[in-house]
């Protein structure tokens, strides 16, 4: 499948910090999760092994979606979406652990 048939997706997912993560292990925290693929399936498998990449894991995946490239992004959200267009996938983590007040 060529990058021309694959589409940006958003994917809103908690995850467990690993040792190679520099969050405290087994922490879990929010995560947005940028994919470059060509199903919601291919999104999640390619999202799972970003996460993974990046020390974390047992990925819980909770809203996935299409996306596009635009004036709509944070400067927040547009660096990790235009490095997943070019090397396939991009993780930002929300410092507060997930569930923390």
């Amino acid at each position: 499948m060529s990058e021309a048939d694959q589409d940006l997706y958003l994917i809103l997912a908690t995850a467990e910090a690993g040792p190679t993560s520099r969050y405290p292990v087994g922490s879990r925290h929010a995560v947005l999760v940028f994919a470059q693929a060509g199903s919601h399936d291919e999104a999640l498998a390619v999202g799972t092994a970003g996460l993974a990449a990046q020390g974390w894991g047992e990925p819980a995946f909770q809203k996935v979606g299409i996306i596009e490239l635009g004036p709509h992004l944070s400067a927040e959200d547009r660096a990790p979406a235009e490095h997943a267009m070019a090397h396939g996938c991009a993780v930002r983590v929300y410092e507060r652990p997930a569930g923390a007040a």
